[in-house]
């Protein structure tokens, strides 16, 4: 199905890339998908966008996932992703912020860095502690949440408790994509990936101060938290998540990275379906046990990271 519809489908955004594509309704159209029935959704309004807190009967609230969706920057949303981030709190025993970021091309990369931010302050307002917070995030949102996480530690900030990443993009630089490695991809091609590139190029910065479009690779990464990162052994993004492990080795941070063999982009957004999917959220459920533990301590005041430019 990947093959016929979303394979064919990318090859012709790819041709025209700049026509007025109807990317809202697929996030619209997953509206109507039923939610697992221990899941409750409580609507949250960021100060530029809007999110959602989910949590599962019997979740402990004790510790909170930031969750940034995938989507290429351009599609998908909180209706998209709201099962996904529900089967997560209940793996993971926390509430998951499923943020809602602006998205291309009304805005660019930076603005959706800064929801996310907004997204952690939210989360600290709460009573959550930084050792508190894992950043996940899904193909864009992978690059979103390890591009926020490697962000507040370069201004200063504590580490959050780490960053769980599914199918990340991890590099805007085309020569890192490797295509000869990824012609098993069901659902991207060389073709498509360059221009998807190219718009992010042409697109992905609309901040006026002009901020340059960087990648979670290029950051410095010495002082993550702990990594994990499941990806497709046929993905295209698959050198991506490759190059992200290496870098943070190389950096002396802490990173697993799982390979799955025969999975589709993404393949954990299909978990209603898939078995794989299902295990891949469980051992990133564990991870975030792991990462940050339950305490019984008491809140100590916050240091919140300071709202991004617009």
């Amino acid at each position: 199905m990947c093959r016929v519809f979303v394979k064919n489908a990318v090859r012709i955004w790819a041709l025209q890339p700049n026509l007025h594509w109807p990317f809202t309704s697929i996030d619209q159209v997953a509206a109507l998908a039923p939610l697992p029935s221990s899941a409750r959704v409580q609507r949250v309004h960021l100060p530029s966008c809007p999110a959602e807190l989910i949590s599962t009967a019997g979740s402990s609230a004790r510790r909170a996932i930031l969750y940034l969706h995938g989507g290429a920057f351009l599609t998908c949303g909180l209706n998209t992703h709201r099962s996904l981030a529900a089967r997560l709190s209940s793996s993971a025993d926390a509430e998951v912020l499923n943020v809602g970021y602006r998205m291309l091309p009304a805005h660019g990369l930076s603005a959706a860095l800064s929801d996310a931010v907004d997204g952690l302050r939210w989360l600290l307002r709460r009573g959550y502690r930084w050792s508190d917070i894992v950043v996940a995030g899904d193909s864009a949102g992978g690059y979103l949440a390890l591009q926020t996480a490697a962000e507040l530690l370069r201004q200063g900030h504590p580490p959050t408790a780490g960053v769980a990443a599914i199918s990340p993009l991890t590099t805007l630089k085309p020569l890192d994509k490797s295509p000869g490695r990824n012609d098993r991809c069901a659902m991207f091609t060389a073709r498509a990936m360059t221009s998807f590139m190219r718009y992010i190029a042409a697109h992905g910065e609309k901040n006026p101060s002009g901020h340059r479009i960087s990648s979670p690779v290029d950051a410095d990464l010495r002082r993550m938290p702990p990594v994990t990162i499941h990806v497709s052994s046929d993905e295209f993004l698959r050198p991506d998540a490759e190059l992200m492990y290496e870098r943070l080795t190389d950096a002396g941070a802490q990173c697993d990275l799982h390979m799955w063999d025969g999975q589709i982009h993404d393949f954990p957004l299909a978990a209603a379906v898939l078995p794989e999917g299902r295990r891949a959220i469980r051992y990133i459920g564990d991870f975030v046990k792991q990462v940050a533990p339950a305490s019984d301590e008491s809140l100590d005041a916050q240091e919140y990271p300071p709202a991004a430019s617009q």
